[in-house]
């Protein structure tokens, strides 16, 4: 068990809690899940306890409760002292009176007893700088200051903070001319009701004295300025920020004034975000930008018509949970109906740019419902694009209501029981560079929940989708047709790719405009019991493949037993059992043209007496034969 990379951290208001970030291994490898920690702060040699997780640590030892703390691919973070967090108690400045503070760490995996990490973690002057909150709030007035008083070499770098600086305590007559330098003011220490109005001129301040961090947002106000107090000198590069200045941006800031979203993992940032969407929506629509951050969303996001909710990425990613913005959904685990985490409302709504991830989802089998990740609203032209889903229960639902010209592009993720459902819509909808793939995990659990289980497609009605472009690895299915209340598909597909599946495409209705489909490749890997490429099941369906590959564990590349149409050309059956056969059409019509079969294995093409019309026209059999006993088959041109 290893513990690699501590960062300690204070904050600009000093409140009693120290972050801190690790890295843990066992057994040298990454450990993933929820982590059981113990931390006590002590002495040099360990033999004296100045505080601990829950406070019953005495000489060194090791407390009694412990913090219960997520740990993804090895990486941590915890407040200590953060008390909302369960069996954590603040953490006392005056355990920084002490000369040498060491961190203590114990850790356990919820199977085993804790064990002791060492060694023990010395803090540094960061935690020591709790010892800031011995001046009282407001100590410091004007009245306690003589006539230029306060000199630069009397203030220490940073010592000010807006926590000693009394109301209008900071006159004219008070500061020496030039004496307040950048290095003197704490982060956002000049607040407005700190400056006595009009006391800052330009004499005081010194070149480039005026940082963005010395300025809390909207301190400095016209009242607090003298005549032309602001010169170009006084101002350091890059000092003035957003927060600092008021104009037009073209995008609200979520976390921005009003609306105030933190994107800390911890506060709920549902009311910030829905109040700045339905804003920008109200106005006729608009972008709603998330910076950086982790956005814990207790409940659910609506996007109205005509609006956006952006993140940082301008390409999909991977790996990003806790990077770049992160939404965190957490509601209405067990079950896996009800509204969608997001919902596009209304046309032309997007989502773009984010990564969502589901916390507390288990890797056991079966793992913990959840609705939707996004669902469409009904709307025309909705867009989700440069999207990571990184382990959502179900992805994307295009089917509950019609979402005619659908765009969904560049969306990546592990969606453990269902990628993307569509029906109702019949205008052509676009789906195109898609990634389903364990980018949360490859615990065995869920590999054999969604080998089991899993759908990376489920098309219903709609009319001439336009699919490119995608792969998954480890479903159950690839890709489902079949009929609803509404009607089936047709459609267009191209470079498709289904990897380690069960079954690559499985047909039950379809339009009979047919689905075409160019650039397939299906191969198996050992995932499931059926092992099919394509599987045709009793209904009515229209397949058209022009270039195709079957290949690895695959049982049947083709199990054909449906009344509608299958035209397969261009095709390389690559391997099957020879108690098998590469093609076996039950019944329906089928037309096998311009195939080729790998050398020598058995039986490449059977045809049952159950079937209508079929056609077998120029295949390269390679040593292979064809069974026939269909009452209407046509069999030419093919090299033995």
């Amino acid at each position: 068990m290893a513990l690699m990379g501590v960062v300690l951290a204070a904050y600009a208001q000093v409140p009693p809690i120290i972050s801190y970030q690790g890295n843990l291994s066992v057994a040298g490898s990454n450990f993933n899940g929820l982590g059981q920690f113990k931390f006590a702060l002590v002495n040099s040699n360990g033999t004296s306890t100045f505080w601990s997780n829950d406070g019953t640590s005495t000489n060194g030892s090791q407390p009694s409760q412990a913090v219960s703390n997520l740990v993804s691919q090895g990486l941590f973070s915890i407040l200590l002292g953060d008390n909302s967090v369960t069996n954590m108690t603040p953490v006392d400045w005056s355990v920084f009176t002490n000369s040498d503070v060491r961190l203590r760490i114990w850790f356990g995996d919820g199977a085993n007893p804790s064990a002791l990490l060492t060694p023990d973690q010395r803090l540094t002057s960061v935690g020591f700088a709790m010892m800031a909150a011995n001046l009282p709030a407001g100590a410091v007035t004007s009245a306690l200051l003589a006539s230029n008083a306060v000199t630069s070499q009397s203030i220490a770098n940073g010592a000010i903070t807006s926590a000693q600086l009394g109301v209008n305590s900071v006159t004219t007559a008070a500061i020496l001319n030039g004496s307040v330098t950048a290095p003197k003011l704490a982060p956002q220490a000049v607040t407005t009701p700190a400056l006595a109005e009009g006391v800052v001129t330009a004499a005081n301040l010194a070149a480039q004295a005026v940082t963005s961090p010395a300025l809390a947002p909207g301190a400095v106000n016209a009242s607090s300025l003298a005549a032309n107090a602001v010169t170009t000198a006084a101002i350091a590069n890059g000092a003035v920020s957003l927060s600092q200045v008021n104009f037009q941006l073209g995008y609200i800031n979520a976390q921005n004034p009003p609306y105030g979203a933190t994107g800390n993992g911890t506060n709920d940032d549902t009311a910030a975000i829905q109040a700045a969407l339905n804003a920008a929506g109200g106005n006729g629509g608009g972008v709603v930008f998330l910076p950086r951050g982790n956005y814990l969303i207790t409940s659910h996001l609506l996007v109205p018509a005509q609006t956006s909710l952006v993140g940082v990425w301008r390409a999909v990613t991977a790996y990003s949970q806790y990077l770049g913005t992160t939404l965190l959904a957490v509601e209405n685990a067990g079950t896996n109906v009800g509204v969608p985490f997001i919902t596009l409302q209304g046309d032309n709504s997007t989502l773009e740019g984010v990564t969502i991830y589901y916390p507390n989802q288990v890797t056991n089998n079966p793992p913990t419902p959840y609705p939707f990740a996004i669902g469409g609203g009904g709307g025309n032209n909705i867009t989700i694009q440069n999207v990571l889903l990184v382990n959502p229960y179900q992805g994307i639902d295009l089917a509950t209501y019609g979402c005619p010209r659908h765009f969904v592009r560049s969306v990546y993720g592990q969606p453990l029981l269902m990628g993307i459902a569509v029906d109702q819509c019949y205008d052509i909808g676009r789906i195109m560079d898609i990634h389903f793939w364990p980018f949360w995990t490859q615990n065995t659990n869920i590999e054999a929940f969604q080998s089991a289980n899993a759908v990376t497609f489920d098309f219903m009605r709609t009319d001439w989708e336009v699919v490119q472009d995608v792969f998954s690895w480890g479903y159950s299915i690839g890709a489902r047709f079949r009929a609803s209340a509404n009607g089936s598909m047709n459609g267009q597909m191209s470079n498709v790719n289904f990897d380690n599946v069960d079954v690559g495409l499985q047909l039950i209705n379809t339009q009979p405009y047919a689905v075409h489909i160019s650039n397939l490749n299906i191969a198996n890997a050992g995932g499931g019991t059926n092992h099919i490429a394509i599987q045709g099941l009793p209904g009515a369906s229209a397949l058209n493949v022009n270039g195709a590959s079957f290949w690895g564990s695959l049982y049947q590349p083709v199990s054909w037993n449906n009344s509608g149409l299958l035209t397969l050309s261009n095709a390389r059956f690559l391997s099957w059992p020879s108690s098998l056969q590469a093609v076996n059409i039950i019944s329906g019509r089928a037309i096998i043209q311009g195939n080729y079969f790998t050398d020598n294995v058995g039986v490449a093409i059977r045809v049952g007496t159950a079937t209508d019309r079929v056609m077998i026209l120029g295949n390269m059999l390679v040593g292979n034969t064809v069974n026939s006993s269909g009452p209407k088959t046509y069999s030419a041109n093919n090299q033995p």
